[in-house]
């Protein structure tokens, strides 16, 4: 579903599930000149927060570390890079989309 929000907006999608030995991105996308690195959070209740909220401080750390792995693997240059989060809340009736660009930062 974030996949699919994204190619709305205009985003090209270069990876689903980019994986390494040290963790995962959920998806990585392009827009423009901007390579964006994007976290997706889901909850199908409220009981244990906002999916958002679920994106704690080694998660963020992590992320980080992982960006700079696909950079340094990457040939190609981007003017911006970005990590943005998905945040997918299931709860109501119909899902709730909300981005968050530029949400975590070093």
């Amino acid at each position: 579903m974030a996949a699919w929000y994204l190619r709305l907006k205009g985003y090209h999608i270069l990876e689903r599930n980019w994986r390494t030995r040290q963790g995962e991105i959920d998806l990585i996308a392009q827009k423009g000149q901007t390579l964006v690195f994007i976290e997706v959070k889901a909850r199908r209740s409220k009981r244990r927060g906002r999916p958002e909220e679920a994106l704690t401080w080694h998660k963020q750390r992590r992320l980080l570390f992982l960006a700079e792995l696909f950079l340094a693997s990457s040939s190609s240059s981007y003017r911006e890079v970005r990590i943005d989060v998905i945040a997918v809340d299931f709860s109501e009736k119909r899902p709730q989309i909300t981005h968050y660009k530029g949400a975590i930062y070093a």
